[in-house]
């Protein structure tokens, strides 16, 4: 019987027992696509892509701007060591966004790689590192940052697609312009999240079975127009409980690490408040990661399913008991 339950359990089972996946669940959870419900409020917030998205706006307006050219070249001329030391920050921070991206494209695979092979393996429990994890996660780097990039640009340009009526009304204000936006909300948001449950399972494919980026997608496809409502109730219990682990760690931050922080700062003791800091931190990635591997567990879970048979959402079955 088909039973959200039942991916659930074993997803917690296997985030309790193999606690090595929390190394690749912290990095696979600087993907965009971790969370379908992101998209909701990114479109809320009217913030389309995040900030990721922001960040990559701002560099592409300041390479076509003529005076951050002219900035550059004053200071150049008026200070050559500034210039020199801002190059070295600038590529310093381009290599720590390539190591990051790097690890948690690989984590994903290895994430969706490990977690299959346990949940094929059944009860037993069988013996993986993360030196493995990130071996296997290597050989689907290229496919699987390919399926990320294409899955968040799609998004984003549907967001960008849904803001423009409210650029125009920052000029006028019409009801035209109101309607325009709510029809593009209702549009686009759906596509976006279609978008992102094909790519899940797409990475899935490409993960376990090896497909290409187009056999992928076809699968991705595949899986979610069969099964779309069974989709979108899994993310909404996804979201539920993640809501309910951010309460939690925000409890925990508030009643232990945050009285820390108010007391080291009224008695000014630096190494104190650098550890409440630093618990508060840890804190936050224990549960980032934590989560981000029973997340990923759970749909790797429900991706082996759909293979074999169509799944029967909760809103199905329960109008199969009322016939």
């Amino acid at each position: 019987m088909f039973s959200y339950r039942f991916f659930l359990k074993q997803a917690w089972n296997i985030t309790k027992r193999y606690r090595y996946l929390w190394f690749f669940g912290l990095f696979a959870s600087l993907i965009a696509l971790g969370g379908e419900y992101q998209i909701i409020s990114q479109g809320l917030n009217n913030n389309p892509g995040g900030s990721f998205v922001s960040i990559g706006v701002f560099m592409l307006y300041n390479l076509f701007n003529p005076s951050f050219y002219a900035g550059i070249g004053s200071l150049a001329a008026s200070n050559p060591a500034a210039l020199w030391s801002l190059i070295t920050a600038l590529l310093l921070a381009l290599a720590l966004i390539i190591i990051m991206v790097y690890l948690a494209i690989v984590s994903q695979a290895a994430l969706v790689e490990h977690s299959a092979q346990i949940i094929l393996n059944k009860k037993k429990k069988i013996g993986l590192s993360i030196n493995e994890g990130l071996a296997s996660g290597r050989k689907h780097f290229w496919s699987l940052l390919g399926l990320n990039i294409s899955g968040n640009i799609i998004i984003t340009f549907s967001f960008l697609i849904i803001s423009l009526p409210l650029v125009f009304l920052f000029i006028t204000d019409t009801s035209v312009l109101t309607l325009a936006y709510i029809l593009l909300f209702v549009i686009f948001v759906p596509i976006s999240l279609s978008i992102a449950f094909i790519i899940k399972y797409a990475i899935a494919a490409r993960v376990l079975e090896n497909l290409s980026f187009v056999a992928a997608m076809e699968k991705g496809w595949k899986i979610f127009q069969n099964n779309w409502l069974v989709s979108l109730e899994m993310s909404l219990i996804l979201f539920l409980i993640n809501f309910a682990v951010g309460i939690v760690t925000i409890a925990v931050i508030s009643l232990f690490f945050l009285p820390l922080l108010l007391l080291s700062l009224q008695l000014y003791l630096p190494l104190l408040t650098a550890l409440s800091f630093i618990l508060t931190l840890a804190a936050m990635l224990v549960a980032a990661s934590i989560f981000n591997t029973f997340q990923i567990s759970t749909w790797t879970n429900l991706y082996i399913h759909l293979q074999e048979k169509k799944g029967l959402s909760k809103l199905e079955r329960i109008f199969q008991r009322q016939r």
